[in-house]
C-alpha cells in the first residue's frame, strides 16, 4: 500500500447534492468499504476556472483526495473515472516516500 494523490474536477453544473454524492462515490471507488481510519482524506478547492474548455465548460469543481491505494487497483479506479461523464478530469500522482 503506497500514499496517492487523487484529484479529479467535477462539472459545475451539477446540484450541490449530486455533487456530494459523486464526491462521496469516489471515496469509495478508491477505499471500498473503508472505516473512519482508513478513509480518504478529502480537500474542496471549489469551482475554479479552467485554463482552456474541457467539454465546452470554462469552470470546474475540484476535489482532491489523499489515500493509501493498492497499486494494482488504479486502472480500475482510473476505469471508473473514464465512464462517469460528471468527471472531466481526473490525476493519479503516487506521494514519494518521506
Amino acid at each position: 500500500m503506497r500514499k496517492y494523490e487523487v484529484t479529479i474536477i467535477v462539472q459545475p453544473q451539477l446540484e450541490k447534492d449530486a455533487r456530494n454524492e459523486l464526491i462521496a462515490r469516489v471515496s469509495d471507488w478508491l477505499v471500498p468499504g473503508a472505516d473512519e481510519a482508513n478513509k480518504p482524506v478529502e480537500n474542496h478547492w471549489g469551482s475554479r476556472k479552467l485554463a482552456y474548455p474541457i467539454r465546452k465548460f470554462t469552470e470546474g469543481y475540484y476535489v482532491m483526495y489523499e489515500a493509501e491505494l493498492d497499486g494494482s487497483r488504479i486502472k480500475d479506479i482510473e476505469r471508473n473515472f473514464q465512464y462517469n461523464e460528471d468527471i472531466l478530469r481526473y490525476l493519479v500522482v503516487r506521494k514519494d516516500e518521506e
